[in-house]
């Protein structure tokens, strides 16, 4: 099973919060740099927003029961911290 910090997640589900979605499910996409630095962990480089310094990484599924209410990880992960 993959991992996410739990970091990662608070900062994605803050964005989630700050955007005007109108449904009920919403899918991230996460990239990666080209090159990865291995002093510094992949969650911290990580990043929604492509660049061509950048690749896809994988998809991120979250939900909430109305628009009033908090988004929720759907993606089955394990929190890492």
């Amino acid at each position: 099973m993959n991992s996410i910090s739990r970091r990662v997640y608070e900062e994605l589900v803050q964005q989630l919060g700050q955007l005007r979605i109108r449904g009920n499910r919403h899918k991230v996409a996460l990239f990666a740099p080209l090159t990865i630095d291995p002093s510094i962990s992949i969650d911290h480089q990580l990043t929604v927003v492509d660049t061509e310094q950048s690749r896809f990484a994988f998809n991120l599924m979250f939900e909430r029961n109305n628009p009033e209410s908090e988004w929720r990880l759907v993606t089955p992960l394990k929190f890492t911290e």
